[in-house]
């Protein structure tokens, strides 16, 4: 429930691919929502691959810090996601390689 008091308001609307990676959000932020400024009231939900997250605050300048702080998170979030993805889907050519010079090495011993 938003406090009318609350001057300024930001709205943020965030395409994810899934609704997983909308949820996994959510519950990453979760915590923090919970710990917001007094002076401050922050909604967030999942709508499909959406997630939306509302900042009110009394202040200008906590609106801000707020916003900055969440857009780091959800940035490392999704960054960690998009590295696990391409590594992920990278096919592994360290054990042929470690094999190779190991018989290399082995042969040049011989």
């Amino acid at each position: 429930m938003l406090n009318t008091l609350n001057k300024y308001k930001l709205v943020l609307k965030l395409y994810t691919s899934t609704t997983e990676i909308a949820k996994s959000i959510y519950k990453a932020i979760l915590p923090d929502i919970y710990d917001t400024p007094s002076e401050c009231t922050i909604n967030a939900r999942i709508e499909n691959e959406y997630l939306f997250l509302e900042i009110s605050c009394k202040r200008i300048n906590l609106l801000r810090a707020l916003y900055n702080s969440y857009f780091s998170v959800i940035s490392m979030i999704l960054h960690t996601l998009e590295v696990l993805y391409d590594e992920s889907t990278k096919t592994s050519t360290r054990s042929t390689t470690d094999i190779d010079t190991i018989s290399s090495f082995k042969r040049k011993l011989r």
